[in-house]
């Protein structure tokens, strides 16, 4: 399928998600934000696709929202409209039972971050900038960023980012603990690369378990993810990776998953 504002590559077990407004540091405008839902639901449907990345066309990962776009959509019902279906988008790549890769190469602001957190992990050049910057023009973050802000830098911080909406580097982000890891700028292909390459070899359904008891973890008590991990690992344990895993195992060698 052709898009005008993303672009969707397939290369062996791996999707790459890329925001193509590169004149705009790809801001969201309502285009984007429906093409998007479009491609991760194919992306959720394909089961020949083990690991998803996102990254952004040119200078910028995503400068946030297309203010100019966005206003105008006035009335209420649009305004609804939009934040849902962006918001259905954060949604899928949070439950996406496969590794989400952010791939930060430039600026992550307003909406752009909350994207960025939906991944699983973030690896960012060390010339990327963050910022949660909606208060600046009055308004609340979205995107998920309320519910994953608190969980990856505890509530002060988060509440520190967002009141006083400062811009803070990579460097800065992984220190807090924002992202996983800040590369320099002309490292940040290879460092994705092997780490997807890495994903893309892995127990898939294994990855998809572990990533849905993980998120749900996070307002259970102890007991409950005890039982989910029971549940889910007996699951795991009827996969032909499992079995794969074992053989390897006793005969001494590097497993060889497929991803099922």
């Amino acid at each position: 399928m052709n898009y005008e504002t993303i672009i969707l590559e397939r290369k062996d077990s791996t999707a790459t998600l890329t925001l193509n407004r590169p004149e705009k540091l790809n801001a969201l405008n309502i285009k984007m934000i429906e093409e998007l839902e479009s491609a991760v639901l194919g992306i959720l449907k394909d089961r020949n696709v083990r690991v998803v990345v996102i990254t952004g066309a040119g200078r910028g990962f995503c400068s946030g929202a297309d203010v100019n776009d966005m206003a105008q959509a006035l009335a209420p019902v649009e305004t609804r409209y939009l934040t849902q279906t962006a918001h259905k988008i954060i949604l899928a790549l949070t439950n996406l039972e496969k590794p989400v890769i952010a791939k930060v190469n430039g600026v992550a602001v307003g909406i752009g971050c909350s994207l960025a957190l939906s991944a699983d992990m973030i690896i960012a050049s060390e010339k990327a900038q963050f910022g949660v910057i909606f208060s600046r023009i009055g308004l609340i973050p979205d995107g998920g960023s309320l519910f994953h802000l608190p969980r990856l830098v505890g509530p002060a911080k988060a509440k520190e980012l967002i009141f006083t909406a400062k811009m803070f580097d990579a460097k800065e982000a992984e220190r807090i603990g924002l992202i996983n890891k800040a590369v320099p700028a002309d490292e940040l292909d290879n460092e994705v690369n092997t780490l997807t390459k890495q994903l893309a070899e892995g127990p898939t359904v294994a990855f998809g378990i572990a990533k849905k008891i993980i998120n749900k973890g996070l307002s259970m008590d102890l007991s409950s993810v005890l039982e989910c991990e029971a549940f889910g690992q007996t699951i795991a344990g009827t996969t032909e990776d499992a079995r794969e895993g074992v053989m390897a195992f006793l005969e001494k060698r590097k497993a060889e998953f497929k991803g099922r």
